[in-house]
């Protein structure tokens, strides 16, 4: 159910540099990370990248390796 913390975060480091990386509010360039958003689908991210594949741990992009 649940990726590595290293896996975990090897998705965010991947997220932080995506065009679609948005704070809460959807905004472009965000402060902090805290509540970060994907621009594509709206997820968050903190708790997407946590996810295994088969809880719909996935990149609507597919930049995610693992």
């Amino acid at each position: 159910m649940f990726v590595s913390k290293k896996v975990k975060q090897d998705r965010l480091d991947t997220c932080k540099k995506c065009d679609f990386y948005r704070n809460f509010a959807m905004l472009r360039f965000p402060r902090w990370s805290k509540g970060a958003r994907c621009g594509k689908c709206t997820c968050f991210i903190d708790a997407k990248a946590t996810l295994s594949k088969e809880y719909l741990g996935v990149c609507p992009l597919n930049k995610w390796e693992e």
